[in-house]
């Protein structure tokens, strides 16, 4: 499968060449060896390290950007009115922008601009071509196998791997990787780290000749015990050596341990065979940052909304007496350093008379959207929620300005909310706080009070909200269950909020390595609670909750 694709590479190759919009039919072809060498491509969203294969596996097609490189000197004969790409076949012109670096050009293609051009499931082809002063014709295509069954389902769910066969000859087939340790990207908590690094490798051939990490030699040792783990590897689709071929050579291990700093994209180990044949797995390097706190490295947003007081108290609708008390809180907490020295400016505060439903849409339609991929947004929202009494299946955040009686026109849809989250918020971190219920009753008099009276699905629904990669969301009770509120808790907050707030100080960090994570904070959270209520009130976490995205960074003390 894999020869037949390469076949498939150079034949498509050969013909985009002759395409008017990738190539001007006055331009000089270079030789076939040095035709691909001005490209790079990287991949911002997964970040392991430039590509140069012609084919490599990536982990997800949910990219948002594409950045292809030209080296110098190459880029410097380059107008960028000779520069072309293409996706999947379509150019790619009004996608892309061109800027100058010390190091060459870069090519950003968004594919968020145009639907048409994100990534799908299965084989993706991204093409380059540029033309220089001398009229030399420079050309490169990548093909991005994405969906796939990742290898073993660890290291792969993060890894970029890459196959380069020679031009020529018999064996044109790639070594075999599985990369045993570590399981995932390497994380730091500093500047530098130390991390082993271990796998097997094999070759249809039985011929491996080197492997390397970072570009120093490790040593093979024979494993011969690990023969079925590599006919079961084999059998998928991203690797190319066949089953029985693995079944007929034996697996050679390799370790080593490496050090690994914060300026190091990724670790690369590359495995070569005597016929020189290459595969490369990128095992990116990230930061450990926590989301909430002052060494996040990207921007952070916070939308806190908090309403006690409410305009009309028709249809039972009133007051509350904490969910004003509770936001500001959450406010105060993320501006200070614990918090994350969140900017003022990026904070849009809406409390009581603030939080009308004209104000809250326009934070929607304005204020979310100015955060891109790499930054955070922090949601908080407290008050009541109701269904329309009307339609009981559509389910209402309760604002300052809302008429029980006219719920689709003064009140917030959750169905709205959604509809930004899914198509107007780039951000890969949204953590979401909800503190309200399903029902606009309240009894004041009393002692704990409640923020609702009926079964509490605007948490269940809210649970639905987020399902991606790096969302997570914690509503404050379950389905059927009151949220309490009374002076005891922090001379007078929610409880959900009160316990929130203490977990994301620090009591919340379970194995005390100075990180609150989306997990640990659930854990204390949901068990604080049902303590402080008697087992009443049971927070709810969505359904895969990212348990290892990182929300606090607690300070030493």
């Amino acid at each position: 499968m894999r020869r037949c694709l390469v076949m498939l590479l150079l034949v498509c190759a050969s013909v985009a060449l002759l395409l008017p919009t990738l190539k001007p039919s006055s331009a000089t072809l270079v030789d076939e060896s040095e035709r691909r060498k001005p490209f790079s491509l990287e991949l911002p969203d997964i970040a392991s390290g430039p590509i140069t294969a012609p084919e490599a596996t990536i982990p997800t097609a949910e990219l948002h950007t594409l950045k292809l490189r030209i080296a110098n000197p190459y880029a410097e004969g380059i107008n960028y009115g000779k520069i072309f790409t293409k996706i999947n076949g379509e150019s790619a012109g009004t996608i892309q922008n061109i800027r100058a670096s010390s190091h060459g050009h870069i090519i950003t293609l968004d594919l968020d601009l145009r639907p048409r051009f994100r990534l799908q499931p299965g084989k993706n082809v991204i093409e380059i071509s540029a033309t220089d002063r001398d009229s030399r014709s420079y050309y490169a295509s990548y093909v991005l196998i994405t969906g796939g069954r990742p290898q073993r389902e660890n290291v792969a769910s993060t890894a970029t791997i890459e196959s380069v066969p020679v031009e020529a000859g018999a064996d044109r087939q790639p070594p075999t990787l599985l990369l045993q340790q570590p399981t995932g990207a390497l994380r730091l908590t500093g500047e530098s780290g130390t991390f082993k690094i271990a796998g097997l490798v094999s070759d249809d051939s039985g011929a491996v000749a080197s492997v390397t990490i970072n570009g120093q030699p490790v040593t093979l040792t024979d494993a011969p015990a690990t023969r079925g783990l590599l006919v079961e590897l084999a059998a998928q689709p991203t690797n190319a050596t066949s089953a029985n071929a693995a079944a007929n050579t034996s697996a050679f291990a390799f370790e080593r341990t490496v050090s690994v700093t914060v300026q190091m994209q990724a670790v690369v180990i590359e495995a070569k065979d005597r016929a020189g044949n290459l595969t490369r797995l990128s095992v990116p390097v990230r930061r450990r940052e926590a989301a909430v706190s002052a060494q996040f490295k990207g921007h952070k947003y916070a939308l806190i909304i908090g309403v006690s007081r409410y305009k009309y108290h028709d249809g039972g609708l009133q007051d509350l007496a904490y969910p004003d008390a509770d936001a500001r809180a959450v406010r105060d907490f993320l501006l200070s350093a614990q918090g994350g020295n969140f900017a003022a400016s990026d904070i849009l505060f809406l409390e009581n008379e603030q939080a009308t439903v004209d104000g809250v849409r326009a934070a929607l339609a304005r204020f979310l959207p100015r955060a891109g991929a790499s930054d955070l947004i922090f949601i908080f929202l407290a008050g009541h929620g109701a269904p329309d009494p009307y339609a009981p299946q559509n389910l209402y955040f309760i604002l300052h300005d809302t008429k029980v009686a006219d719920m689709p026109n003064t009140a917030l849809p959750m169905s709205e909310l959604q509809e930004v989250l899914d198509h107007q918020v780039r951000a890969e971190r949204v953590v979401t706080f909800v503190d309200t219920c399903h029902s606009a009753g309240l009894s004041g008099a009393q002692l704990v009070a409640t923020r609702g009276l009926e079964n509490n699905l605007i948490n269940l629904y809210a649970s639905r909200l987020f399902t991606e990669t790096g969302r997570a969301v914690l509503t404050s009770s379950d389905v059927n269950e009151l949220s309490q509120e009374s002076p005891h808790w922090g001379g007078g907050h929610g409880i959900f909020s009160w316990a929130l707030i203490e977990g994301l100080r620090g009591e919340a960090d379970a194995n005390s390595d100075h990180f609150v994570t989306a997990g640990e904070l659930f854990t204390y959270v949901h068990d604080r609670v049902r303590i402080e209520t008697a087992f009443h009130q049971n927070p709810r976490a969505l359904p895969g909750l990212n348990t290892d995205l990182t929300l606090a960074y607690v300070a030493p003390k």
